[in-house]
C-alpha cells in the first residue's frame, strides 16, 4: 500500500491526546505514525514487518527512529497499554487495522484495475488493424509540393503563358516566384 488513512480528527482522539501529554509526546506520536506506515508497507493485516517474513524488533525500530532501545520499548509498551497495538508471538500488529485503513477496499480497487487492464490488453490483441502513422512533416511537405505544382499549372493556363519549355524566361525565374508565394 502506498498510503495510509489518517483521520482529520486524529488529535481529538483521547489516546492520541494522552500520548502527546507524555514526556516526549511528539516522539510517541511520530513512532505511532511510523508504525502505521510500516504496517501499510508490509500489507499483512496490520502486522509491523521489516520484510515479508521478518517482524520488526525493538532494536530495528530503534535504529529506524534513531532512538534508544529503552525509549522504543517504553513507547511500544504505552501503545500496547492504550490498546493501539497488539503483540502476539513477538509480532507487533496495529489493532483494528482494517477498521481504519480500508485495506480490503484497496485490494478490491487493485483487483478491478488488474481486470480492466486485462480487458484492455485483450482488446488490443484482438484488433487486427495496424495503425501506422507517417511523420506529419513529410506528409505535409508532400501535400504542399503537390498543391504548389497544381497552382503553378493553373496559373500558367489562366494567364496564357507558354508551356514551361517554350517561355522566354529561365526556369529559375518561376521557381523563385513560386518560392516567394510559399512564404
Amino acid at each position: 500500500m502506498q498510503w495510509i488513512k489518517v483521520f482529520t480528527n486524529i488529535f481529538a482522539n483521547p489516546k492520541i491526546q494522552l500520548l502527546l501529554k507524555e514526556r516526549d509526546g511528539d516522539t510517541f506520536f511520530r513512532v505511532w505514525i511510523q508504525l502505521l506506515t510500516l504496517a501499510g508497507t508490509s500489507m499483512q493485516d496490520g502486522k509491523i514487518m521489516m520484510s515479508e517474513n521478518t517482524p520488526i524488533t525493538v532494536e530495528s525500530l530503534a535504529t529506524i527512529t534513531h532512538k534508544s532501545n529503552k525509549k522504543i520499548q517504553n513507547i511500544l509498551n504505552k501503545l500496547i497499554h492504550f490498546e493501539m497495538i497488539i503483540c502476539e508471538d513477538n509480532i507487533y500488529r496495529i489493532k483494528n487495522w482494517y477498521k481504519y485503513q480500508s485495506a480490503d477496499k484497496y485490494e478490491i480497487v487493485k483487483q478491478q484495475n488488474r481486470e480492466r487492464q486485462k480487458r484492455f490488453r485483450e482488446n488490443q490483441k484482438n484488433e487486427n488493424n495496424v495503425n501506422v502513422t507517417l511523420c506529419n512533416d513529410i506528409e505535409e511537405n508532400k501535400k504542399e509540393d503537390n498543391k504548389l505544382e497544381n497552382n503553378k499549372k493553373d496559373f500558367l493556363k489562366k494567364k496564357g503563358y507558354l508551356d514551361y519549355d517554350q517561355r522566354k524566361y529561365p526556369p529559375e525565374f518561376f521557381d523563385n516566384l513560386y518560392g516567394n508565394l510559399r512564404k
